[in-house]
């Protein structure tokens, strides 16, 4: 899993990942990233429906 950066390439160009690692302080680390990103995602959507 490592920081992440597979996972948020693979959600920007909305594909599906798999993530998994031992160290647990990594896992925070990318969880971190994925959730900013999907906040983003959640907000640029929003922000397209009121603009419609």
């Amino acid at each position: 899993m490592g920081s992440g950066t597979a996972a948020v390439a693979a959600l920007m160009q909305n594909r599906r990942y798999i993530g998994y690692d031992i160290d647990e302080e990594y896992i925070k680390t990318a969880e971190k990233r994925i959730n900013s990103l999907l906040e983003q995602k959640k907000q640029t959507k929003i922000s397209e429906l009121a603009a419609k």
